[in-house]
């Protein structure tokens, strides 16, 4: 029992160095826009796997390599085309506010804000995150 409480408290120590080099060492590209933070996020979670499993599976699981092997393909993907959904729903709603603002012009609905809201809503997608670094939307 005693051997294992040690192994526990030596790989919670090794947790504690480890995590915090991981960390700094895993960090990916600044997101374009602001909305895009939790995909950088979830990028940087799996970079941070990337840089924890190759010690882990060399020491507990040597055949199991090709899981790491796709911890930076999947984070690139969600940082790179995951991200992307951002704009896509930005460029819905800026899409949805031009065609709210014609119908509520040609039938006389009486909500011109309504397309207001969309279009605000669609630039906070589309807000860069550091100065000049993307190209918001027309």
């Amino acid at each position: 029992m005693k051997k294992l409480i040690s192994i526990g408290v030596a790989l919670a120590l090794l947790a504690m160095v480890v995590t915090p080099v991981a960390v700094a060492a895993a960090t990916p590209p600044d997101p374009e826009t602001s909305a895009k933070i939790p995909f950088s996020i979830i990028q940087s979670g799996f970079y941070l796997l990337d840089e924890i499993m190759g010690p882990l599976l060399t020491e507990f699981a040597p055949d199991m390599g090709w899981i790491q092997d796709l911890m930076i393909p999947i984070g690139d993907w969600t940082g790179g085309p995951l991200g992307w959904s951002v704009d896509m729903l930005a460029w819905g709603m800026a899409l949805g506010a031009d065609v709210w603002a014609l119908a509520d012009s040609a039938f006389d609905i009486g909500f011109p804000d309504i397309a207001n809201i969309l279009d605000i809503m669609a630039d906070g997608l589309t807000w860069c995150f550091v100065g000049g670094n993307c190209t918001p939307m027309p």
